[in-house]
């Protein structure tokens, strides 16, 4: 476990597509078929873990479109929003479980302050070690690896953070389904709405499993 550290750096910002310099990292490109075919080595299970979890964050992409969708629906036909929702619950769930196997972690942005401190510390420490005419060999190889760590935290945090808004997304579309099910002439049944929970349910579950926190520890 990585110690406490007063002063927390901020909670990194939420992923946006704004430009390719500031998106979390992601999986490597997969080597092209023309590329060496024959030769090429087979894919080492880091690569196809970072693989998994790049298709999970597609999976984000799609279900953020469908959520415009709901929100669309729900005046229209709250009964069909209502089984919408459970899909995108469903599909939600199937996410979660993908990334959380490929090694994917629920990080705080505690966490991932806690990581990014440990990773200014050691460059503060190496650059006074430098200054010092102090041999930084390993120094910089630790370095490294913090960075490589926070890369993936940043990653992973970013990943949860896009889950939780869309949940919070669905208990909001959910609850617009209910109010708008008291006009409406074809509202979701009883059967609609246990079907709906359970979904919900298993959904949030799903979150609940997957492991929270750094997956190793490396003090500076």
């Amino acid at each position: 476990m990585i110690s406490t550290i007063t002063g927390l750096l901020p909670a990194p910002p939420r992923l946006m597509p704004t430009s390719k310099a500031e998106a979390p990292p992601r999986a490597p490109k997969t080597p092209d078929a023309t590329e060496g075919a024959g030769d090429a080595p087979a894919l080492q299970p880091a690569s196809q873990k970072a693989q998994a979890r790049d298709l999970a964050y597609k999976r984000l992409e799609r279900v953020k479109a469908r959520m415009d969708a709901l929100k669309l629906m729900i005046k229209i036909d709250p009964r069909t929003a209502l089984k919408l929702a459970g899909e995108i619950a469903c599909e939600m769930k199937a996410a979660v479980k993908a990334y959380a196997e490929a090694g994917g972690r629920n990080v705080s942005a505690g966490d991932l302050a806690l990581i990014r401190r440990q990773a200014a510390d050691a460059i503060a420490a190496r650059d006074a070690s430098a200054e010092a005419g102090l041999d930084t060999t390993g120094m910089d190889s630790q370095i490294k690896a913090l960075e490589a760590r926070e890369a993936d935290a940043f990653s992973d945090h970013a990943f949860f953070d896009e889950v939780r808004q869309i949940v919070r997304g669905l208990k909001k579309a959910r609850e617009d389904v209910r109010s708008e099910s008291i006009q409406s002439i074809h509202p979701p049944t009883e059967e609609d709405w246990k079907r709906a929970d359970r979904d919900q349910a298993e959904l949030e579950r799903e979150i609940d499993r997957a492991a929270s926190g750094p997956a190793v520890s490396i003090r500076a």
